[in-house]
């Protein structure tokens, strides 16, 4: 099922509820008490990054129940545990009020810092997912036209996968393919990792920092990095650095497509220069941080607005 369809099927839903919660075929309450049965049993990690839903389940487990169920279908065990929570309730009561005054606090001291964080990436270019999500949006993929064959020629006779990030509509990964490599890809936009896997090409919907962190050490022969080392701030683009010299193995190729960044204000949309939470990097810069991290035979093409830094992991 594409991601066209899956939309189409939770819009059905949508108005399936919608209607029946009109008819009255819905008791008064029932979706209240779903959602309370749910969050009862449901693992915080089901709410995902969502930091109040999980401060919220946190809250709600911050106090303990000493009055323990005794109901059982042996009258004799239901009696004794009647007997043993009436014995035993004014310990249980001691340590479960002391328990959850520190887990109130605990709660009240994360909900503090949730809000500190948030207007901490309301402030920090990059830190906010909204920002990166309308970068992503208003970005245009590059154009890897005018130096797929430099990279081609560069990542030709190597041995391993060969991992393009971001790979746009999957042309590079193509002519890597036709050239011989064993080459994949990953994209951001969900369109053009669609698009790509329709025409037959291995391209994974994810982001690029995210993907490389889930690869193994060592696991890849090759890669090729462009796009999003244009638009990430400069602390992000030395983590792609030291990902770069952690996936790939020995003698693993390196080819890097970056923007000028005189250039990058006249070969920019405005919106999408507006919105990139990072501007790009110089050549010179990328070769430093690469010799700096293990790479050797690093060489730069010097061109506008595009310019490829290619290197060699050599430990």
């Amino acid at each position: 099922m594409t991601h066209v369809d899956m939309q189409q099927l939770l819009r059905e839903i949508d108005d399936e509820v919608e209607a029946r919660r009109a008819s009255g075929d819905f008791p008064p309450g029932m979706e209240r008490d779903l959602d309370l049965v749910f969050a009862r049993f449901a693992p915080a990690t089901t709410s995902g990054d969502d930091l109040d839903a999980l401060l919220e389940q946190a809250d709600r487990g911050a106090f303990v129940d000493v009055d323990v169920p005794t109901g059982s279908r042996l009258p004799a065990v239901s009696f004794v545990k009647r007997f043993l929570r009436k014995l035993m309730s004014w310990y249980l009561r001691y340590v479960a009020q002391q328990v959850s005054v520190f887990a109130s606090s605990v709660v009240g001291a994360l909900k503090l810092l949730g809000r500190r964080v948030e207007q901490l990436e309301a402030s920090t270019p990059g830190a906010d997912p909204a920002v990166r999500d309308a970068s992503r949006r208003a970005s245009a993929p590059t154009d890897l036209t005018a130096v797929t064959a430099a990279i081609v020629e560069h990542l030709r006779g190597g041995r391993g996968r060969v991992l393009v990030a971001e790979c746009g509509d999957g042309a590079l990964v193509r002519a890597l393919i036709d050239a011989g490599a064993d080459a994949y890809g990953c994209e951001p936009r969900l369109a053009l990792a669609e698009a790509a896997s329709t025409a037959g090409l291995d391209v994974r919907p994810d982001e690029v920092l995210d993907h490389l962190r889930n690869v193994e050490h060592e696991a890849l022969g090759g890669l090729v990095l462009a796009g999003t080392v244009d638009r990430e701030p400069v602390g992000t683009q030395l983590g792609l650095a030291d990902l770069a010299a952690r996936v790939l193995a020995a003698s693993g190729r390196l080819a890097l497509v970056g923007t000028d960044p005189d250039a990058w204000g006249r070969t920019t949309s405005v919106v999408d220069a507006d919105l990139a939470p990072g501007r790009p990097l110089h050549a010179e810069t990328w070769a430093h941080l690469l010799e700096e991290r293990g790479f050797g035979d690093v060489d730069r093409s010097d061109g506008s607005p595009s310019y490829v830094v290619t290197a060699v992991r050599q430990r």
